[in-house]
């Protein structure tokens, strides 16, 4: 007795725009569509070895002092050629004679010093965090009549994830960093600033958001939770012939570290102590400084 492959029912056209291939085959494409349609601001700014995205095609910096949104040639850049390592070296350069002269201190010192001897925190959120204590700079030796940029970026401190460990209030390494996210810089709104005006006054980071969105579209600064991280300030020297930044590594600038602002991103406080330092000096945490919600240990 011979048996025959019964043949495959046919699907009625309604039927088959619900088979689970055809789910399968739309949320793919669907995905795909999604991930080459998001633009995420500033990370035209990131430079590595297998970049596919040339210096000479970084956002140019027009006479206002903001920067394009688009790169030259593809305004809306996919996600899977974005670059994790900052534009702007971590290991230091030697500065030319002139910026060599600049120096620039952080105000603040003493409130970022109890913090710090604490094990600073900064809440991460999905729709951008500021942060507290704020950095706040002020400069030194510029050329009064030349221009300047001023820029921050941030940058994790080592490869390693941190958990907290409450019965030690001390953090420990829970193992390897989490992937790089997309590395971007924050441009201060206020540049070009002329070197009178840095004289003058001082430089505040206060507009930063710290976001764990990967697909952050606002130009927040993007952060894995439970990583250690380090803000650093650069300030670049705006050439009088040209309102482009083509290519940073040919422009003359500083990067300045402040040790005792490094941080540890978390979505929420681990460290009791830091929670009251922050309610106790933010002048924005008024409403939590009411006695009536402490406890009897914070009295």
């Amino acid at each position: 007795m011979e048996f025959t492959a019964s043949p495959k029912p046919q699907l009625s056209s309604r039927a088959n725009a619900f088979s689970i291939a055809a789910l399968m085959s739309s949320g793919g494409s669907k995905e795909k569509e999604a991930t080459e349609n998001t633009i995420k601001p500033l990370e035209q700014f990131v430079e590595k070895s297998s970049c596919a995205q040339p210096l000479g095609e970084l956002t140019s910096l027009d006479a206002h002092g903001e920067f394009g949104g688009s790169v030259a040639g593809n305004s809306s850049p996919s996600s899977s050629s974005l670059c994790t390592e900052p534009l702007i070296p971590t290991t230091p350069i030697i500065p030319s004679e002139e910026m060599a002269k600049i120096a620039c201190s952080l105000e603040t010192k003493e409130l970022w010093d109890k913090f710090h001897e604490l094990g600073t925190e900064m809440i991460i959120t999905k729709s951008g965090r500021r942060m507290f204590p704020t950095i706040r700079v002020s400069f030194s030796g510029v050329d009064s009549e030349a221009k300047y940029i001023v820029l921050m970026d941030i940058v994790p401190v080592d490869n390693k994830r941190y958990r907290y460990a409450y019965h030690r209030s001390s953090w420990l390494v829970a193992g390897k960093a989490d992937p790089p996210l997309p590395a971007r810089l924050y441009v201060h709104p206020d540049s070009p600033f002329t070197g009178e005006q840095l004289l003058k006054q001082m430089v505040s980071f206060e507009k930063v958001k710290l976001t764990n969105n990967e697909l952050d579209q606002h130009g927040h600064i993007i952060l894995n939770s439970m990583h250690k991280y380090q803000p650093r300030v650069h300030i670049i020297k705006k050439k009088d012939h040209t309102a482009s930044l083509l290519n940073l590594k040919s422009e003359e600038f500083r990067t300045f570290i402040f040790p005792e602002t490094v941080f540890t991103a978390v979505t929420a406080y681990q460290n009791q102590l830091i929670t009251k330092l922050k309610i106790d000096s933010n002048p924005f945490a008024k409403g939590f400084r009411d006695s009536s919600r402490l406890t009897d240990i914070e009295r």
